[in-house]
């Protein structure tokens, strides 16, 4: 049997290794909250740059949008140029045309008109 000056001893003994056992573990807890608050830090920071790049990437869909539908614009505005450069050329040969038949029939009248010319 334990006498309870041995049984005081055997508990402040425990004692002892409990408070030291504890100083590691608090100071090993002290560390994993120090750790938490660093990580919990990046997440916040990357919660952020995730939410600038989601700004950015609707900006850029935007720009896209905009590009295509430029782009369209474009497009069409050059089938366009192209009809009227070809319209343009059709009216440039009927005026050509016409100026040719216009000559040719002033040449005529004058040729009528000239004393010796061809007869009426």
């Amino acid at each position: 049997m334990m006498s309870v000056e041995s049984k005081q001893v055997r508990d402040g003994d425990d004692v002892r290794r409990w408070l030291e056992a504890g100083q590691t573990q608090l100071a090993s807890l002290l560390e994993l909250l120090h750790e938490h608050d660093r990580l919990r830090e990046r997440v916040e920071a990357s919660e952020r740059e995730n939410e600038r790049l989601r700004g950015v990437t609707y900006e850029n869909e935007q720009l896209r949008n905009r590009l295509e539908t430029a782009e369209r614009q474009a497009e069409h505005l050059r089938q366009s140029i192209a009809e009227l450069r070809s319209e343009n050329e059709r009216h440039q040969k009927e005026r050509e045309d016409a100026a040719e038949r216009l000559n040719h029939l002033v040449n005529e009248i004058a040729q009528r008109l000239r004393p010796g010319g061809m007869p009426r």
